[in-house]
Formats: structure tokens, sequence, C-alpha cells
């Protein structure tokens, strides 16, 4: 994890089940789908996780592509963070897996608040 994350996940005004949570996954289980709409950011604490792009073949065919697999420390759905779209791409637990979702909205709100930990989030 990026000591600039750890910094505003330690603050007292970024407090644990208000800005962000825990959570668990089991293997196979969805964490968050392409298409869907939503800001938060993800902090894998352990498992392994694959981020899916689904794929038009043919009108009649379709298939999903494996873009990557992330692991500990990695962090995904940062992009929507900046962007009001749709989510890109899926995110499935490939293994037991525990992350910690953090609210996006509280995240930038806090950010623009305290620049001195934002900045050097956004630069990691």
């Amino acid at each position: 994890m990026s000591e600039a994350l750890k910094l505003i996940l330690r603050h007292q005004e970024f407090p644990n089940g208000k800005c962000w949570e825990e959570d668990d996954y089991s293997p196979g289980q969805m964490i968050l789908r392409e298409g869907e709409t939503s800001s938060d950011v993800y902090l894998i604490l352990s498992g392994v996780v694959r981020a899916n792009m689904a794929v038009d073949v043919t009108p009649d065919q379709h298939m999903e592509s494996g873009l990557m697999e992330m692991t500990r420390g990695d962090t995904f759905g940062e992009l929507n963070l900046f962007c009001n779209t749709d989510r890109a791409a899926s995110v499935v637990a490939m293994s037991q897996t525990k992350v910690i979702r953090i609210d996006g909205v509280r995240l930038t709100a806090f950010m623009d608040r305290y620049p001195e930990l934002g900045y050097p989030l956004l630069k990691e």
C-alpha cells in the first residue's frame, strides 16, 4: 500500500465505517461489474483478482477478455474518481480476497480539503 494512501486511511477525518470499509470476497465473486456506475476505489489487502472486459466477437458471439490480475497492495477503480463514466471492466475475486473499499466521493472531498495528503496520492 502506498504511503500516501496509508496516511489518508489513518486520518481521523477519514474514518473506517464512514469513508471506507473492509470487504471479503469468495473465489468467483464479482467485486465490481463492467457498465455499473460507481466511484469507489479498491485496495487489495489479500488475495488475487482479475479484471475482465466483455468483447463482442460477432453480433451473436460474446466473450470475456482477461485484462490483468492484481494482488496485495494493488488498487483498482481509481479512474472513476475523475470521470463520471460507467466501469470499463469487471473485477472478479480469483481466490479468497479482502479489500478496502473507499468511498470515492468522500475521498475526493477529503483530497480537496487536504491537498498536502491528496496530491501525493495522485502522483502515485
